[in-house]
Protein backbone atom coordinates (compact mmCIF):
# COMPACT_ATOMS: atom_id res chain seq x y z
CA UNK A 1 0.00 0.00 0.00
CA UNK A 2 0.98 3.40 -0.43
CA UNK A 3 2.51 5.86 2.03
CA UNK A 4 0.23 9.10 2.72
CA UNK A 5 2.08 11.52 4.21
CA UNK A 6 1.43 14.93 5.30
CA UNK A 7 2.07 17.82 2.86
CA UNK A 8 5.36 19.03 4.59
CA UNK A 9 6.54 16.04 5.33
CA UNK A 10 6.10 15.20 0.99
CA UNK A 11 8.58 18.53 0.56
CA UNK A 12 11.46 17.62 3.21
CA UNK A 13 11.23 14.03 1.54
CA UNK A 14 11.31 14.98 -1.97
CA UNK A 15 15.08 14.56 -3.39
CA UNK A 16 14.27 16.87 -6.82
CA UNK A 17 12.44 20.42 -7.13
CA UNK A 18 9.39 19.82 -8.83
CA UNK A 19 8.04 22.08 -11.50
CA UNK A 20 4.81 23.03 -11.88
CA UNK A 21 3.13 22.45 -15.44
CA UNK A 22 0.06 21.72 -16.73
CA UNK A 23 0.50 18.23 -19.44
CA UNK A 24 -1.76 15.70 -20.63
CA UNK A 25 -0.66 12.79 -19.24
CA UNK A 26 -2.09 8.95 -18.97
CA UNK A 27 -1.59 6.62 -16.46
CA UNK A 28 -1.32 2.74 -17.24
CA UNK A 29 -2.25 0.10 -15.09
CA UNK A 30 -0.21 -3.38 -15.19
CA UNK A 31 0.21 -4.49 -19.32
CA UNK A 32 -2.16 -2.08 -20.58
CA UNK A 33 -4.96 -3.98 -18.37
CA UNK A 34 -6.17 -0.45 -17.59
CA UNK A 35 -5.12 3.54 -18.85
CA UNK A 36 -6.30 6.74 -17.83
CA UNK A 37 -6.22 10.53 -18.74
CA UNK A 38 -4.89 12.58 -16.41
CA UNK A 39 -3.00 15.61 -16.09
CA UNK A 40 0.37 16.30 -14.93
CA UNK A 41 0.94 18.61 -12.34
CA UNK A 42 4.13 18.87 -10.93
CA UNK A 43 7.40 17.38 -12.93
CA UNK A 44 11.05 16.41 -12.19
CA UNK A 45 13.97 14.18 -13.25
CA UNK A 46 12.37 11.89 -9.74
CA UNK A 47 9.55 12.10 -9.68
CA UNK A 48 5.61 13.85 -10.54
CA UNK A 49 2.19 14.78 -8.91
CA UNK A 50 -0.76 13.85 -10.77
CA UNK A 51 -4.49 14.46 -11.10
CA UNK A 52 -7.10 11.86 -12.01
CA UNK A 53 -10.83 12.75 -13.24
CA UNK A 54 -12.07 9.82 -10.72
CA UNK A 55 -10.38 8.84 -7.34
CA UNK A 56 -9.28 5.24 -8.04
CA UNK A 57 -7.85 2.76 -5.98
CA UNK A 58 -4.87 1.75 -7.95
CA UNK A 59 -1.53 -0.45 -7.77
CA UNK A 60 1.85 0.00 -6.50
CA UNK A 61 3.38 0.66 -9.88
CA UNK A 62 2.45 2.17 -12.79
CA UNK A 63 3.51 3.55 -15.95
CA UNK A 64 2.93 7.60 -16.41
CA UNK A 65 2.86 8.53 -20.54
CA UNK A 66 4.10 12.43 -20.74
CA UNK A 67 2.06 13.24 -24.09
CA UNK A 68 3.45 16.20 -24.69
CA UNK A 69 7.66 14.78 -24.73
CA UNK A 70 6.84 11.27 -25.76
CA UNK A 71 8.23 9.81 -22.51
CA UNK A 72 7.15 7.00 -20.25
CA UNK A 73 8.43 6.96 -16.68
CA UNK A 74 7.67 3.91 -14.51
CA UNK A 75 6.91 4.92 -11.15
CA UNK A 76 5.91 4.03 -7.64
CA UNK A 77 3.35 5.75 -5.88
CA UNK A 78 4.55 7.66 -3.18
CA UNK A 79 1.24 9.12 -1.72
CA UNK A 80 -2.39 9.68 -2.74
CA UNK A 81 -4.67 12.15 -1.87
CA UNK A 82 -7.90 11.65 -3.38
CA UNK A 83 -7.74 12.05 -6.94
CA UNK A 84 -4.13 13.36 -6.99
CA UNK A 85 -1.15 11.01 -6.91
CA UNK A 86 2.76 11.40 -5.95
CA UNK A 87 4.70 9.51 -8.42
CA UNK A 88 8.34 8.06 -7.92
CA UNK A 89 10.45 7.53 -10.87
CA UNK A 90 12.14 4.21 -11.46
CA UNK A 91 12.67 4.04 -15.18
CA UNK A 92 12.51 6.54 -18.10
CA UNK A 93 11.83 5.44 -22.09
CA UNK A 94 11.84 7.77 -25.21
CA UNK A 95 9.13 6.57 -26.69
CA UNK A 96 9.75 8.63 -30.02
CA UNK A 97 12.97 5.78 -30.22
CA UNK A 98 12.13 2.33 -31.19
CA UNK A 99 11.05 0.68 -28.12
CA UNK A 100 11.52 -2.63 -27.13
CA UNK A 101 8.58 -5.51 -27.42
CA UNK A 102 7.77 -5.14 -23.97
CA UNK A 103 7.18 -1.67 -24.29
CA UNK A 104 4.78 -1.52 -27.57
CA UNK A 105 1.44 -0.92 -26.05
CA UNK A 106 2.85 2.14 -24.17
CA UNK A 107 4.11 3.63 -27.38
CA UNK A 108 0.71 2.64 -29.28
CA UNK A 109 -1.31 4.27 -26.45
CA UNK A 110 1.38 7.53 -26.71
CA UNK A 111 1.02 7.82 -30.72
CA UNK A 112 -3.10 7.21 -30.17
CA UNK A 113 -2.87 10.14 -26.88
CA UNK A 114 -0.60 12.35 -29.17
CA UNK A 115 -3.07 12.69 -32.45
CA UNK A 116 -6.37 13.58 -30.37
CA UNK A 117 -7.10 17.08 -31.08
CA UNK A 118 -7.62 19.26 -27.38
CA UNK A 119 -4.78 17.33 -25.45
CA UNK A 120 -3.58 19.18 -22.92
CA UNK A 121 0.55 19.97 -23.71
Amino acid sequence: MARTFPSATIHAERSARRQRVLLGGKLVFGVAEFSVDCTIRDLSDAGARVKLPIDLATAEDVWLIDVRAGVAYRAGIAWRKRSELGLTFTERHDLKSPTPASMTHLRLLWLECAARPGRLD
